[in-house]
């Protein structure tokens, strides 16, 4: 009863300033000294606990946990509990966020010079710059699919890209989906690079299909700038708590064990998986886009922003599918082609069990190369400055090149 009322009574996201709902909440660095510890941070879970970084001492990797003032007491007792020292990171996270989102993106809307892959933008920019594609690579065939709408009138889209002679030729299709967690501005840009250097190098139009999701949740994403920058669910309201607590947790809500780990049944969570697995429009178009195109899928790609990983199935399980040797030996090549310090592994071994994800149903459905990219954070976690983007998202590119190399190769 206690969560519901809180909920209620700071639920005013209607009248609110941006990033209101923050004040008064800490973030805690959380540094593990040894497995046991790590075992234990299961217990700091909570559906008002929201990890932006999760800790990891097998990759020496301090955690960030945001905490509203209701949780402090028990946090900070769990710390002590566990011998985790207290370290807070951040005193007061609206405070922090209206300093440091105007050093995260530069300026507002489109600069004279066009579009620029390596800032962030809003939708309705990027749809402006999808639809201009066809006509700025005429060497390419460039297809812009609407799926559908989402609950707030968006238009939910797709790219197809191939090369526009020898189109009737059956080719493997890579399969790329970013802005899944929609905070996670970085992931667009990282897949827009993907699309403008896949239409400028011949071999990838000649040899592949690629289906590329620039933005998979526009209204969450939308809703990252002008209301929340932190948010990380859909806006549907399909619950019956959907006035209250809006959004589903997409990288929950997919048919794949769900809402079994590292999930909520709760509207109110970051993890909310659902009233049901493929509730959600976004959703049903992953399903609409691995259905569709059955075996011909041949490599699936979900960009994210949790660290610097590049993780393989299970996520859900605690053990491998059986393509481990497969996936661990192209992932191996992938790490080792990129600038910055990646690490690989089974999903479940770097985050946790998770049910519902994007990645894990992709296997499921048969798709035999499936990972998260999950690219490296700054000091301040999930928030990535523009003067940052370009190295990021070009790293992310050297990965998918050897990924995209091995897939014609192996299906030429």
């Amino acid at each position: 009863m206690l969560f519901y009322l809180y909920f209620i009574s700071a639920f005013c996201y209607f009248v609110a300033a941006k990033n209101e709902d923050y004040k008064g909440y800490k973030v805690y660095n959380i540094e593990l000294r040894n497995q046991n510890q790590q075992e234990l941070i299961s217990e700091l879970k909570d559906n008002l606990i929201d990890f932006w970084t999760r800790p990891s001492f097998q990759y020496d990797v301090i955690g960030k946990a945001m905490v509203p003032p209701i949780l402090f007491d028990w946090f900070e007792k769990k710390l002590e509990e566990f011998g985790i020292n207290k370290d807070v990171y951040i005193e007061d996270v609206y405070e922090f966020l209206t300093k440091e989102e105007s050093r995260t993106k530069s300026s507002e809307g489109i600069p004279e010079s066009g579009f620029n892959i390596t800032r962030y933008h809003t939708y309705d920019e990027i749809l402006t710059y999808l639809r201009t594609l066809q006509t700025k690579y005429p060497n390419a065939k460039v297809e812009l699919v609407e799926y559908g709408v989402t609950e707030l009138n968006r238009p939910i889209v797709y790219l197809r890209i191939t090369s526009n002679t020898n189109t009737a030729v059956e080719k493997p299709i890579v399969v790329i989906e970013s802005g899944i967690i929609p905070r996670d501005w970085i992931t667009v840009p990282a897949a827009l690079n993907i699309v403008e250097q896949v239409l400028s190098e011949q071999r990838f139009l000649n040899g592949l299909e690629w289906i590329v999701v620039p933005v998979l949740n526009p209204d969450g994403y939308e809703y990252t700038w002008t209301n929340l920058r932190l948010w990380v669910k859909s806006r549907s309201t399909s619950s019956h708590l959907g006035a209250i607590c809006p959004g589903v947790n997409l990288n929950r809500n997919l048919d794949m064990d769900w809402l079994r780990f590292d999930s909520s049944s709760s509207p109110c969570s970051t993890l909310y998986g659902g009233v049901e697995p493929f509730s959600e429009t976004e959703t049903q178009m992953i399903r609409h886009i691995l259905e569709k195109n059955g075996s011909k899928v041949k490599l699936y790609l979900s960009l994210q922003n949790r660290g610097g990983y590049i993780s393989y199935p299970w996520n859900y399980e605690n053990a491998a599918s059986g393509m481990l040797i497969q996936h661990h030996l192209l992932g191996l090549r992938m790490v080792n082609s990129m600038s910055e310090a990646y690490n690989l592994n089974l999903g479940s071994v770097i985050f946790d069990r998770a049910s519902g994800t994007s990645s894990d149903y992709a296997r499921a459905k048969g798709v035999l190369y499936t990972y998260n990219i999950d690219v490296v954070q700054r000091d301040t976690g999930v928030l990535i400055p523009e003067e940052d983007v370009s190295g990021i998202v070009d790293d992310v590119w050297k990965a998918v090149v050897v990924a995209a190399d091995e897939m014609i190769r192996l299906y030429k």
